[in-house]
Formats: structure tokens, sequence, C-alpha cells
């Protein structure tokens, strides 16, 4: 079985050497409103390359704690950079 990877993140909280990442998903209620639910995932950083708001890629691996069950692989974009293509409004 392939490795379960999460492409589009945004680290919510980062801390010493563990960052908790919020994936938004899109949900169908039963009256057909669409919601939005996010996950929490705990992924440990302990390069300590993200910082809170960064748009982040995590991998699902084996318990390396109590709660972290993914690890970062790399950092998409920084906080507070632009998005390449995307226009100022």
């Amino acid at each position: 079985m392939a490795a379960e990877i999460v492409e589009k993140g945004i680290v919510l909280k980062a801390q010493e050497g563990r960052v908790v990442v919020g994936v938004k998903r899109m949900v169908r209620g039963s009256f057909g409103r669409i919601t939005v639910r996010t996950t929490k995932l705990y992924a440990d950083d302990s390069r300590r390359i993200s910082s809170v708001g960064d748009t982040v890629v995590v991998r699902f691996t084996r318990p390396i704690s109590s709660s972290k069950r993914w690890r970062l692989v790399e950092v998409v974009t920084k906080a507070g950079t632009a998005v390449p293509g995307a226009q100022n409004a």
C-alpha cells in the first residue's frame, strides 16, 4: 500500500518539533447544504522548517508519539509570500 500524502495543509500551530496541520474538506449535509470541515493532523517537524500559516505537504507514517502520526515532507509556500499567478486586489 502506498503512503498517504496530504498536499495542501495549512500550519495552525508550530511548537518545538511538532506542527498542527489543518486540512479542509467539503461535506454535504442531509439537506444538501455544503459545509467545510477542518481535520487536525499532528505532524513531526524535527527540522523546524515550518511556521504558522505555511502551506505544507505531510505524509502518513508509523506512530512517533501518542498523537503524532504524520511527518512533514516539505513546505510549499511560506506565510506572507505571494502565490505565483495570483492577482493583487
